[in-house]
């Protein structure tokens, strides 16, 4: 016959649960730091430890099918990447082209003539160096296969061919194919993807792309304050988008 616990063994229940709840989060946080200390040793080096995670990350990412629009699965490679193609191109392709010269003469210009010579100006050698060199290293490589640190280290070998191509397109404002080309990465952002909306592209662009791209950043950030509305939250260096949000609750309170 079952009798009830007494006080004193629930008592001693108790504290037998609390002491494997806190030797099970020890147990968690052990582990945890091991594995992280296992990464930051083995994780960027040649090793059998690195090839391991690189393939189960790669088995984990692999998209073995996808559901179409019309909820058909389709598992072959082929026609998986013939359905993102055809989804890509759906989405980003212009259906015309309209006249923005009515819409651009009620907006009043906000950059001045120096401003704009500043802006469209031929960049020099040492404009280029410091735009390269702002570009992390270890950058993932484009289909040319060179990334920003090949460039940086080899600077002294490269720096005027690589100068004369970044000031070809200043010149002439147009951009190899070679050079323009650029792999397309898929990054899921659902545990298990099944839709081509699942999915976020991101471009693997060239470092002579990325180059360009940074000397034009570097000569627009500082016009930004009058190209920008201060009542602009987001995109803004030393603004959060939840500044207007914030505002507002505190205006209601």
């Amino acid at each position: 016959m079952n009798q009830p616990n007494s006080p004193r063994l629930n008592d001693w229940l108790h504290r037998l649960l609390r002491q494997r709840e806190k030797l099970l989060l020890f147990n968690q946080k052990y582990w945890g730091r091991l594995k992280r200390k296992e990464w930051l040793v083995n994780g960027d080096r040649n090793t059998k430890f690195f090839h391991q995670r690189a393939l189960v990350r790669r088995k984990k990412q692999t998209i073995v099918k996808l559901k179409t629009d019309d909820g058909i699965w389709v598992d072959d490679p082929q026609d998986i990447a013939s359905q993102f193609i055809a989804d890509y191109q759906a989405r980003f392709t212009t259906t015309g082209r309209g006249s923005l010269n009515s819409m651009a003469a009620d907006i009043r210009p906000v950059i001045s003539e120096i401003d704009n010579i500043e802006l469209v100006k031929l960049p020099d050698q040492e404009e280029v160096k410091y735009a390269l060199f702002c570009i992390e290293a270890n950058k993932t490589l484009s289909s040319d296969g060179f990334g920003a640190g090949f460039f940086k280290h080899y600077w002294d070998l490269v720096k005027d061919d690589f100068f004369q191509c970044i000031l070809e397109f200043f010149r002439n404002g147009k951009l190899l194919k070679q050079i323009n080309h650029t792999f397309i990465a898929l990054i899921p952002k659902v545990e298990n993807p099944t839709q081509m909306n699942h999915f976020r592209p991101i471009s693997l662009c060239s470092t002579v792309y990325k180059t360009i791209s940074k000397i034009l950043v570097n000569r627009l950030r500082p016009l930004l304050t009058k190209i920008v509305s201060p009542t602009q939250s987001a995109f803004f260096a030393g603004r959060a988008i939840h500044g207007n949000s914030l505002i507002t609750y505190e205006i209601m309170h």
